[in-house]
């Protein structure tokens, strides 16, 4: 399994805001990590949906994280971020596979997903510094 860039991204912003305790510009957190200021929008802009940052626009704006972020676990952000359907049977609704009735691997997949998942709820977004 692999996670996406976004979900990669997301990460490293909520540990930008963690380690520097200020309002950070997108331009200075994607001059640290040395990605695209692009795709590090996107990824600010689902953690402003999602509610783990707060975004302030105008001159003295820029983001920080939420103050109850930092309780909230990594396996939440990532089901959130990721959807987690790691195969295409796993979406009722573009699934086209036609081994869905009696392939047992769907189960068995699902059952590798949840245990990710539910190990990555032991941590916390403050545990990632």
């Amino acid at each position: 399994m692999k996670l996406t860039v976004k979900t990669d991204l997301c990460l490293k912003v909520l540990i930008h805001l963690q380690m520097h305790k200020t309002k950070s510009k997108i331009q200075e957190i994607a001059e640290y990590y040395g990605v695209s200021k692009n795709h590090l929008s996107v990824a600010v802009n689902k953690l402003s949906e999602l509610g783990y940052i707060v975004s302030t626009s105008g001159p003295k704006g820029g983001i920080e994280l939420h103050p109850k972020a930092t309780e909230r676990t990594v396996g939440e952000l990532i089901e959130a971020v990721e959807g987690m359907d790691i195969v295409e049977c796993f979406n009722a609704h573009t699934n086209t596979c036609t081994l869905s009735p009696k392939c047992k691997l769907k189960h068995m997949l699902q059952r590798a997903r949840l245990s990710f998942v539910q190990e990555l709820k032991n941590y916390k977004i403050k545990d990632l510094i």
